[in-house]
């Protein structure tokens, strides 16, 4: 069976994109220079683009044509949150911890929007320097009612899932989705000692049981200059 001409087309363009013939961010062919290019209808050309812009290889703005795409494909990276506070003396102070509905919550949880739910407000400080607020929102079934008086029992609660449940949170999957802050809410700028206007990384994270339940959904700000990624290919 003859592959579809669009086909052929899409699959010579990708070839040169992966061989470095065009750079990410660069201008691509437009529909009119690939009619030229391969001798075909606007409509072979047309599916071609749209079939890379659809896999993400290619970016189309209205009026201005199509680009490279500037997202790394095919490699598998690894990200690190870099600690910029290394051998230094750190600690966990629990503000606040109470059960708790919210709508907006259950839905990241996943559960329903009347289900209650444990919420615990958690500020991590390094040499008394608070760096990161971090608001925790667990799911109902792994936080004991009389142990809510406890907070020092919280200053790690994967320790404590893994200690009454016998499950690890360490090993467990999560999706993590970090996203500079500007500025930062009153609440969290002053928690974190940060002057009106600057700005914070905040994080937003999930993680799962085993069994694919949303365990906990985690809303974090962190001090922007203790805040570093690092990308790097496996």
């Amino acid at each position: 069976m003859a592959i579809p001409k669009y086909q052929q087309i899409k699959q010579n363009l990708l070839y040169e994109i992966n061989n470095g013939l065009f750079k990410p961010g660069d201008k691509f062919y437009s529909e009119a220079e690939l009619k030229k290019k391969y001798n075909v209808s606007g409509i072979t050309a047309i599916k071609a683009l749209q079939g890379l812009t659809n896999e993400g290889y290619l970016v189309r703005y209205q009026g201005k044509g199509t680009y490279v795409s500037k997202a790394r494909r095919g490699k598998v990276v690894k990200f690190s949150d870099i600690e910029k506070y290394r051998d230094a003396e750190e600690r966990v102070d629990v503000l606040e911890i109470r059960r708790m509905t919210d709508p907006r919550i259950a839905k990241e949880l996943n559960i329903s929007p009347d289900e209650p739910f444990y919420f615990i407000k958690r500020v991590r400080l390094v040499d008394d320097i608070p760096i990161i607020v971090q608001k925790t929102y667990m799911i109902s079934e792994f936080i004991k009612e009389e142990d809510v008086n406890r907070k020092e029992e919280f200053t790690s609660i994967y320790r404590k899932i893994r200690a009454e449940y016998g499950i690890d949170l360490y090993l467990a999957d999560n999706k993590e989705i970090t996203e500079i802050l500007f500025p930062t809410p009153r609440e969290e700028r002053e928690l974190l000692g940060l002057t009106e206007g600057e700005p914070s990384a905040f994080t937003r994270r999930y993680t799962y049981l085993f069994d694919g339940r949303t365990i906990e959904y985690i809303e974090g700000y962190k001090r922007w200059d203790y805040f570093s990624i690092e990308i790097e290919p496996v």
